[in-house]
């Protein structure tokens, strides 16, 4: 059903909605009636998980772009198993971008924008995040800081829990000045305005990783709000007039009627099925750059598990079979890389030393046609690209060998 059609089916439910008390008809009614039988809403029918893609854009007020992306997330449903998901990605995490070597994953959409990435942005993001992660998103939702301020205010806001106060004195306005923000412990009602200071401020003891717990929270208090008043139902009859609103600052491959059945099917996965993921501290590590700049990396297996548990069999496996050697002085560094990738579900064959020990760097030696397996190695590893190397005669009983050099991290 097109939009179109939608105006023209809801015409007769938008004038049984009663308006705001206050007269504000942007804020949805608590008082919403229940679905009309005469209607046909929308029903998610597929039976695979759904990957989405969240992203939310540094965009400033008179700005083109391209954007740096100041959230990411991958928000999954299980439609058969009733299950949901959130996981958020730290900004700083230092990763592959496919095309244009390593950086922080935050770049990715600004570098496709700017290069012409085939799909711009938005697909480098997509395919960078598949890359280094392994999680596969069909779907993506960008959205910037005016459209998240509207879609909160278009509920009447959200209340949660504030764990403590904060006092950001920096927190950035829309003209690269400040504009102070502060906020109280305990719980309270926020705007669309301060619901978004307190989803971006970074000036808690955890930094970013707090940061990325806010958001999760605030992405809960929406759900919360929706489903104790029973709003869905006013929500979906009023879907077409709410995207005029919001729009503008929002670009998504999904339909209306999509995000009307997605929104339908979120609303029936109990509270205690939904879990909410963060690549946190235990998750990475410090790491210095070359040029110096302060960025996280992964620890592979504790990132691995983590997907595991929160997107199943969509995780792949790495179908090789895989070989390890020592190229330095240090002893048993094969032994500790093995021991980490078969913890990841990895075949390996052989672990031994290579033939000499003073190779400087780390290289991934495969046959022509395993670029696909060395691609998810270099991801578990954080390796760069430049380490495969492709060798028609490799001399072991596997697929890929990892010859480890000086410049490999103890693991």
């Amino acid at each position: 059903m097109s939009v179109l059609a939608y105006r023209l089916a809801f015409r007769e439910a938008l004038r049984a909605v009663p308006s705001s008390p206050s007269g504000d008809e942007s804020v949805v009614s608590a008082n919403s009636p229940a679905e009309s039988p005469s209607l046909s809403f929308p029903e998610w029918t597929g039976k695979e998980r759904v990957n989405i893609l969240i992203l939310g854009i540094d965009q400033r007020d008179g700005e083109q772009g391209p954007w740096r992306t100041d959230t990411m997330m991958v928000a999954t449903l299980d439609p058969v198993g009733l299950s949901a998901g959130v996981l958020s990605i730290p900004r700083d995490l230092w990763v592959t971008v496919p095309g244009f070597g390593e950086n922080r994953i935050n770049t990715a959409h600004f570098l496709g924008d700017a290069y012409g990435y085939p799909g711009g942005g938005i697909a480098l993001a997509q395919e960078t995040v598949r890359y280094n992660l392994g999680i596969p998103t069909t779907y993506y939702v960008r959205i910037n800081f005016a459209a998240f301020e509207k879609a909160i205010d278009l509920l009447g806001g959200i209340d949660l829990c504030v764990p403590e106060a904060i006092d950001d004195p920096h927190y950035p306005d829309a003209h690269y000045g400040y504009e102070p923000f502060r906020i109280d412990a305990g719980c309270q009602h926020l705007d669309g305005r301060t619901a978004l200071k307190y989803a971006r401020t970074r000036a808690t003891r955890g930094g970013d990783f707090d940061r990325m717990r806010r958001q999760q929270q605030v992405i809960q208090a929406v759900r919360e709000r929706v489903l104790r008043l029973n709003m869905l139902p006013s929500l979906i009859a009023r879907a077409p007039a709410l995207w005029e609103t919001v729009k503008e600052g929002v670009r998504t491959n999904l339909t209306l009627e999509q995000m009307i059945a997605l929104a339908r099917l979120a609303a029936r996965i109990p509270e205690e099925r939904i879990r909410m993921v963060t690549i946190g501290p235990s998750m990475t590590r410090p790491y210095t750059t070359p040029d110096g700049a302060e960025v996280l990396v992964r620890i592979p297996e504790k990132v691995r598990e983590a997907l595991s548990d929160l997107f199943g069999s969509q995780v792949p496996r790495l179908e090789a079979r895989v070989a390890v050697q020592n190229g330095t002085m240090r002893p048993g560094l094969a032994a500790r890389v093995a021991e980490s990738l078969r913890a990841l579900g990895v075949e390996i064959v052989e672990v031994g030393n290579a033939d000499r020990f003073d190779y400087a760097e780390t290289r991934i030696l495969i046959r022509p046609e395993g670029w696909e397996a060395a691609h998810q190695v270099i991801g578990w590893l954080d390796l760069p690209l430049t380490s495969i190397q492709e060798t028609p005669d490799l001399r072991c009983a596997c697929d890929l060998l990892i010859r480890l050099g000086a410049d490999f991290p103890e693991p």
